[in-house]
């Protein structure tokens, strides 16, 4: 479900799912605030039962909806405003607009939902006007250069009142609307797509516009829309009705389409998509003039989705690594073809951080109390992992799961391990000491393994995780499971070999589960 929240100032377009979004002042949040009234991780807005709602997750000062408090999920409405201590959250009521239509759905009569279909057909370049891809710098000289001068300000103008307009956008759906509305303002059509490619360089319609929705129901060229990304060229089809691409199109010839206009997204000679338009000769078709309009507002556009796509990047990147890292990766990305994130083998070192007893003694605490208590610890024990450029894997139960050497590659990922595990138990202890009454004292069993481990992105379409795979990873579970004590640190023999036996104690060879060989581990000193 798509929602709109405004949150200083600031507005989230968001794809709000049953996982939801966590807002607060810490880096592990979603999204950030910068008040120091609000807690790291504040509160949840999320999906339950198709129903957005928003929930405090035990903050400090809470979070109230009608000045109620939300220690339960509770459903918000359009309009409606959460306080997160006495940060405003809103949930921006979107004005009710006949168009655009997000992810290809078009309401036609009687409110049944049509799918955008793309289908292939013969192609004639001959037939066409196709003009090359061209920078909005070049592209403005050149315009200024053979065009008279009010013409050339009346571009400037709407390209300014578009630059605008797109700053402002808060995240890629907004964006989109704001192109959507703007291109179909400026150049009259039909219809009006913007496509744009998956991982897997597939055109998708995300934004789709109707004069009249639902009135029009044929494909769109595939052939057309491919033409213009691939070859970087903003095609305009005069005549449809006698163009021999549209020879076999004969629902083409029925609703009397006879003017296509196809402008590539391309940022750094990178195609992104295309924006697509349809009209026809009784309407007076597209002029030279809607070419050039078009090809320089989707240079705005394709810029704009760019920067959206980075930022949508970097705040899943920081959810899971210190922001030094993050820069490292994006850095390394600029200058790769290959996605930094893609699945690959790689020498890591893994480390599993376990609270012990948290079980047994979770089963006496009130579930407000048994929250702060992880809270307070993972941020403390995530806190050292980022330091030394690890990754965080993930939070299971009471434990932590980490690893150094990926996705950016470390060679000193054994010590940088290690290391982190003697900063989690010197952490730890001083947490206990400052504990708060009636907080119980903690202890906590590390286990670290260095090797060659499988790497990348993980899951499916609708979520992805970077996590690491395989016999190293779980050695690293085994020993902190099977051999480690509370308050101590296993290493398994290859991160010993990495780091050097010297001042670590070897103990006698362990039968670990699942691991087929004996396995020698050494304990790592730390207090």
């Amino acid at each position: 479900m798509k929602i709109t929240l405004v949150v200083e100032g600031t507005r989230h377009a968001l794809d709000l799912t049953e996982t939801g979004v966590t807002i607060g002042r810490g880096e592990a949040a979603d999204i950030r605030i910068r008040s120091n009234a609000v807690s790291r991780v504040h509160a949840k807005v999320f999906l339950k039962d198709g129903v957005p709602c928003v929930v405090d997750l035990h903050s400090l000062n809470g979070t109230t909806l009608h000045d109620q408090p939300v220690t339960e999920p509770t459903a918000m409405q359009p309009g409606e405003t959460a306080l997160l201590g006495e940060v405003p959250v809103q949930w921006l009521k979107e004005p009710k607009y006949p168009s655009p239509v997000l992810l290809g759905s078009v309401t036609g009569k009687g409110g049944s939902d049509s799918r955008i279909e793309l289908e292939d057909r013969a192609f004639d370049p001959l037939a066409s006007i196709l003009v090359p891809h061209a920078s909005i710098e070049a592209m403005l000289a050149r315009h200024q250069a053979e065009s008279p001068a009010a013409e050339v300000e009346s571009l400037f103008q709407r390209l300014a009142a578009m630059a605008g307009k797109l700053l402002g956008a808060a995240g890629l759906t907004e964006l989109l609307d704001s192109v959507m509305t703007l291109v179909t303002g400026q150049i009259r059509c039909q219809r009006c797509f913007i496509l744009l490619t998956n991982p897997a360089g597939e055109l998708i319609p995300e934004v789709v516009w109707e004069e009249k929705p639902g009135a029009i129901g044929t494909p769109i060229s595939r052939t057309i829309a491919r033409k213009a990304m691939t070859d970087q060229v903003t095609i305009l089809t005069t005549d449809a009705r006698v163009d021999p691409r549209f020879a076999a199109g004969e629902s083409i010839q029925l609703h009397g389409i006879s003017s296509a206009l196809c402008a590539p997204l391309i940022v750094d000679d990178q195609a992104l998509g295309v924006v697509y338009l349809e009209s026809s000769l009784r309407k007076g078709g597209f002029k030279r003039e809607d070419e050039h309009l078009l090809s320089a507002m989707a240079n705005f556009a394709a810029v704009g989705i760019q920067r959206e796509r980075e930022t949508r990047f970097r705040q899943r990147l920081e959810r899971y690594h210190s922001p030094q890292v993050v820069s490292e990766i994006l850095r390394a990305a600029q200058s790769l073809d290959a996605p930094l994130l893609q699945a690959r083998r790689c020498e890591i070192s893994v480390l599993f951080a376990d609270i012990s007893g948290f079980t047994r003694m979770s089963e006496g605490m009130e579930p407000l109390q048994l929250a702060s208590v992880l809270n307070r610890s993972f941020e403390a024990m995530t806190e050292q992992v980022f330091l030394r450029g690890g990754t965080l894997d993930k939070y299971i139960g009471d434990a932590i799961m980490a690893f150094f050497g990926a996705p950016a590659p470390d060679p000193d990922h054994a010590r940088h391990a290690v290391e982190t595990a003697v900063a989690m138990q010197q952490a730890l202890r001083r947490l206990n000491e400052d504990r708060p009454e009636g907080y119980p004292e903690l202890q906590m069993r590390i286990g670290i393994n260095s090797g060659e481990a499988f790497a990348g992105d993980i899951g499916c379409e609708k979520r992805m995780d970077y996590t690491v795979m395989g016999a190293t990873v779980n050695l690293a579970s085994r020993l902190e499971s099977g051999v480690a004590q509370p308050g101590r640190i296993i290493a398994g023999p290859r991160t010993a070999e990495l780091i050097g036996t010297d001042g670590l104690t070897a103990l006698r060879p362990v039968t670990l589960k699942g691991i087929e060989q004996q396995v020698r581990p050494f304990e790592v000193p730390w207090t």
